[in-house]
């Protein structure tokens, strides 16, 4: 058995600069990932970043109509991108039409719903108010919502 040899943590940053050659590419990387996030989901549906090249930020677009609709706001896109990928050296979007990237899946984790608080221990007003309502659905509905609501409040304190 061989004995592990000690090292010394490295970023996570690091790492990734030993694994894109150019210093470029970890900056597109960038670009890349805040687009398929931050974009409203139309257009990410119908536009994706292809290339970081000399400062020019390719786009591909689905049809001619979005690479005319998204030129008018490509400053604006341009404006975000330079503010949340400040060292990219983006200086131009281009929007051609082509092939879209695949967009890259991201595990969605959705927290527990917290228990609901029994009915008995809901404050007073709130039950007599309850009582008042007629329709059954709708009383059981807001009942549910205030449960929830009480036990979110509850496990913060």
């Amino acid at each position: 058995m061989r004995k592990r040899r000690k090292g010394k943590l490295e970023s996570v940053g690091k790492i990734l600069q030993g694994v894109y050659p150019a210093p470029n590419q970890l900056e597109a990387a960038k670009a890349f990932g805040w687009w398929s996030r931050s974009v409203p989901p139309r257009i990410l549906e119908h536009a994706r970043p292809v290339t970081l090249s000399h400062g020019v930020l390719i786009v591909h677009v689905s049809s001619s109509v979005w690479a005319d609709q998204l030129h008018y706001l490509g400053e604006d896109l341009l404006q975000q991108l330079r503010k949340h990928v400040p060292h990219s050296g983006i200086k131009k979007l281009r929007f051609k039409v082509g092939p879209l990237p695949d967009i890259p899946k991201r595990a969605r984790v959705t927290p527990p719903a917290p228990e609901p608080v029994r009915l008995a221990s809901l404050p007073e007003e709130l039950g007599r108010a309850l009582s008042r309502i007629h329709d059954d659905d709708l009383r059981r509905t807001i009942t549910e919502a205030a449960t929830t609501s009480l036990a979110r409040t509850r496990k913060k304190d």
